[in-house]
């Protein structure tokens, strides 16, 4: 059912929500991941388990050919970065882990089913003790790249009897279910015994196809791994994607233009670039934010005081974009002067903009820039 990894490298996916990971591995003659079983008895702290984790991929293959995906507990700026920095101290390479959320890892592994899987809409369900976390993924397939957005997860509260058990099952199955055709479940932590899911068994499986999953969220992240964000035929949109194309206003072969200095659909965590311009006459530069859902792009300016004045085309700027958060874009200018007739003023500036949720639309939260 899952694709062939044809990339030659050496792929892990890394489940890391609870207090140890859970590790999958993808070699190029494996036609599918597979699970890693892996010990850390013994092992203290995240940078210990990382540690492991690279010792055993290693045998696999070279050290630099390893391509990983880290799912964390949370996707906080703080989280982030300190995952990302232990597994820096334990060997991992700088630009080697993609970190992602759990839905990210469950769209990426259903994205690499047959297309007949993700027709309609597909659900995920994680059977536990008391409830079942239920997760319903939809791709809008006219456009291009394809985009795949996962709704917040449902908790579905269970009986305590075989029957209620059954009956809330069914319950849930035939409200959420009955709104959009679904074309496959996936189901964790559950067999779906007929002798306890009696009716809501036969609903679920009505005209539907039905899979059992084992380490899903690992599987899926390491078919995340191999593929470079933004080169693929589907787009997952998440909290931590970044929406816009922030470019800067030019002139083009004498046309007007706006140059794209950080391309949306990364995450924003990774989202930065830089660029070199002239100014060619007043000391304010335009930014232009164009949403990868389409709309009217947002300009905004920055005007850079106490710049010297110049000639038109000899003040030389270096234009600098990253993002400190999920909903803020930053941008730095230095003055880099015009060699030995115009030498630099070392000025700086900063100036961020801040992106809004203001409301709902088919994919999701959208988002709006305020500045």
């Amino acid at each position: 059912m899952a694709e062939k990894n044809r990339t030659g490298r050496l792929l892990a996916g890394i489940d890391y929500r609870e207090e140890t990971p859970k590790v999958c591995c993808q070699t190029e003659e494996m036609t599918e991941p597979e699970v890693l079983p892996l010990d850390f008895t013994g092992q203290s702290g995240h940078r210990a388990c990382f540690l492991r984790i690279l010792s055993a991929l290693k045998r696999f293959g070279r050290k630099e050919d390893i391509r990983a995906s880290l799912i964390l507990p949370e996707l906080s700026e703080e989280t982030i970065r300190q995952y990302a920095k232990e597994a820096g101290e334990a060997g991992f390479l700088e630009g080697q882990l993609k970190i992602m959320g759990e839905a990210e890892s469950v769209v990426h592994f259903v994205m690499h089913q047959t297309n007949d899987i993700w027709q309609q809409q597909v659900w995920f369900l994680e059977f536990g003790r008391e409830e079942i976390k239920a997760t319903g993924i939809q791709v809008n397939k006219r456009t291009t790249p394809m985009v795949v957005h996962a709704q917040e997860p449902e908790f579905w509260k269970m009986g305590d009897t075989l029957e209620e058990r059954d009956a809330c099952l069914l319950k849930h199955v035939r409200e959420r279910f009955g709104k959009k055709p679904v074309s496959a479940v996936f189901l964790a932590g559950t067999d779906l015994d007929a002798a306890v899911y009696k009716k809501s068994r036969e609903e679920i499986c009505f005209h539907r196809r039905v899979f059992l999953g084992d380490l899903i969220h690992a599987r899926g992240a390491c078919m995340a791994a191999g593929e470079p964000a933004g080169t693929g035929a589907y787009l997952f949109l998440g909290e931590q994607t970044l929406l816009y194309n922030v470019g800067i206003r030019s002139l083009q072969s004498g046309e007007e233009a706006f140059y794209t200095i950080v391309s949306a659909g990364v995450n924003w965590y990774e989202a930065e670039g830089s660029c070199e311009v002239l100014l060619l006459d007043e000391p304010l530069l335009e930014f232009s934010f164009r949403s990868m859902l389409g709309g009217e792009p947002i300009r905004a300016g920055m005007l850079l005081q106490d710049l010297p004045r110049r000639p038109g085309g000899t003040s030389r700027l270096l234009v600098e974009v990253c993002f400190p958060g999920a909903a803020e874009c930053q941008v730095k200018v230095t003055d880099l002067g015009f060699g030995e007739l115009y030498p630099s003023s070392e000025l700086k500036w900063t100036e961020s903009f801040m992106l809004k949720e203001e409301g709902e639309n088919e994919h999701g939260a959208g988002m709006r820039l305020q500045v």
